[in-house]
């Protein structure tokens, strides 16, 4: 009978596996490290970039805030004039060209609308949080919040125009305004022909119409407090955002 010697490996220690366990439990962690850090540059860039959205979309709100305050403030002295002829009583019949002038230009629309390309994604994708800096968080949510103040008095502007032209088509003949192509936007490209006459002179329609006239004043007039509210912030976030991210 053969007798067959068996070889035998030795066994490894127990320091083998242990080390075997901690290069892993490195390499896992080192690869956890350059991920997170991967990660943590992308989200700066990506802060950065936003950042650089934000400002261009608050120049471009400054430029169209100090646009419409500059038209608002016409339109509103435009009101105040026509207030002025409609609150006399009886109406001077040499008044009423001047009275169809100023109705139309007192009819334009004072309406501004909020850049919100890089607010609407900073709103309703997550990456608010991207946003390190509380002082710049807090401004933009601020800008928000007087945005929406904004828009909300224009909605209510809007309403009141619709409630005086009820009012206005009862008492304007359009066939006496000629529409041309003047440029200036105060005078909207027309002008009033001679002879031009109302269609009702009745004093209480007048006195109506200047009531509604001056309910879109006042409301007006806040109107373009809160835009120039709304043009302080933009300034000042627009130098905050340059100073906090360095930007020329």
């Amino acid at each position: 009978m053969e007798v067959h010697a068996h070889t035998h490996t030795p066994r490894k220690k127990w320091t083998h596996y242990f080390w075997e366990f901690l290069m892993l439990f490195l390499a896992v962690f080192c690869g956890f490290l350059a991920e997170n850090f991967r990660e943590h540059l992308l989200e700066h860039r990506l802060e950065k970039e936003y950042m650089h959205s934000l400002v261009e979309d608050l120049q471009s709100d400054k430029l169209n805030l100090n646009d419409e305050i500059s038209f608002g403030q016409g339109i509103s002295d435009r009101i105040e004039k026509l207030l002025s002829l409609l609150n006399n009583d009886p109406l001077p019949k040499d008044s009423i060209e001047k009275l169809y002038l100023l109705n139309q230009q007192a009819s334009r629309v004072v309406r501004l609308e909020f850049e919100d390309r890089t607010s609407s994604q900073l709103k309703n994708s997550g990456t608010m949080r991207l946003i390190r800096d509380k002082q710049v968080v807090d401004s933009i949510r601020n800008y928000w919040s007087i945005i929406k103040v904004t828009d909300y008095i224009s909605d209510r502007l809007e309403i009141l125009r619709g409630k005086a032209g009820d009012v206005r088509v009862q008492l304007f003949y359009d066939k006496y305004v000629k529409f041309s192509n003047v440029q200036d936007p105060l005078q909207s490209g027309f002008t009033v022909l001679p002879g031009a006459k109302l269609i009702n002179d009745d004093p209480r329609l007048l006195a109506e119409y200047a009531n509604r006239q001056e309910s879109i004043l006042i409301v007006l007039n806040n109107y373009i407090k809160n835009m120039e509210v709304a043009r302080g912030m933009a300034e000042n976030l627009i130098e905050l955002i340059k100073k906090e991210y360095h930007f020329r």
